[in-house]
This record gives structure tokens, sequence and C-alpha cells, in this order.
């Protein structure tokens, strides 16, 4: 994990998340994708299980696996203390050691006004509908036991394995 340390270091420095004018409130999410290669390298998804699967053989496992690395990283200074809960919810937050679980995309709908075609909501009010499932408001991420679990509250399979944010690919 050393190597990662001093690799990431300058990208944390670059990013702002360590200095101390945001020490107050640091800015967790470019921390976390700072550190994210080096998370999913010491802390597999599919930690001992054969390739080709997408979960960890245990999901206590991975994830005190990444409260560790977190903790090592804090300590060193790569990422602000304060962020050390948020990175390990992000883990809490996976499918990683959860056989057959997925991460779920569930809409909360609002109210379609059939009549005039439009939805009722202030958020999107006045866009075209058919129905209350034209009218999303929001999508909240939850982790489901199964896909059929996920399909029978309305919801989408995701493609991510955790619930958190994506980080953007660096090139």
């Amino acid at each position: 994990m050393t190597r990662y340390v001093f690799a990431l270091a300058g990208a944390v420095a670059l990013l702002g998340v360590g200095g101390r004018a945001d020490a107050a409130r640091p800015h967790c999410e470019p921390a976390r994708c700072a550190v994210q290669a080096a998370l999913e390298s010491e802390c597999p998804c599919n930690l001992g299980i054969p390739s080709g699967t997408a979960t960890a053989l245990n999901h206590g496992r991975y994830v005190s696996c990444v409260a560790h690395v977190v903790n090592a990283l804090a300590k060193d200074g790569t990422i602000p203390r304060n962020c050390k809960g948020k990175i390990r919810r992000c883990a809490a937050r996976s499918i990683c050691g959860k056989e057959g679980a997925v991460t779920c995309m569930i809409p909360k709908l609002g109210t379609c006004d059939t009549t005039a075609g439009t939805c009722l909501d202030e958020a999107i009010a006045g866009m075209p509908c058919d129905g209350d499932a034209d009218c999303v408001l929001e999508t909240r991420c939850k982790i489901k036991r199964s896909a059929d679990l996920c399909m029978a509250r309305g919801g989408t399979v995701g493609e991510s394995p955790t619930c958190c944010a994506d980080c953007a690919a660096t090139p």
C-alpha cells in the first residue's frame, strides 16, 4: 500500500483536499476519487472469489479491508481525516461480498395530470407525461438482495457495485 500513498499524495494535494484551508469542511468526493485506484488494488471487490464474479468472499471482510486502508491513508495525510467515514460508507454501500445482490435505482415518482399531459410537481412542472412513471422527481440507489427484488420495487438494476457516485476516469 505504501507505493500508492506517495503517488496519491501529490494528486490529493493538487485537488486541494488536504490543505489547511479545507480542514474544517473538506470536500471528500475528490479525496475518495483520488484514492479509489489504491482502494480497489488493496481491497478488490472480488476478494477470494475466482475472477469473473462481482462479489467478495464476505462483505464484512471487504469493508474491513477498506477501513484499514482508509485509516492508513488518513494517518499519513493522503486524505483528510474528516473524510474517513464517508469513504468507508461507500464500501459499506456496495454489493462486494453479497452474493446475488445488486445496486438498484429506485425512482421517486411525481404526479402526472393526464388530461393536460404534464407533470404537476413543482420541480418538474410542465414536463410532458403520459402517466406518473414519466414524472420522475429523483432516483435513489439502494442495495437489494436480488435483481427480482429490485424490479419488484419498481427499480432498475444499476451497473456499479456501489451506490456512491462514480469517479470520473482520468486520462
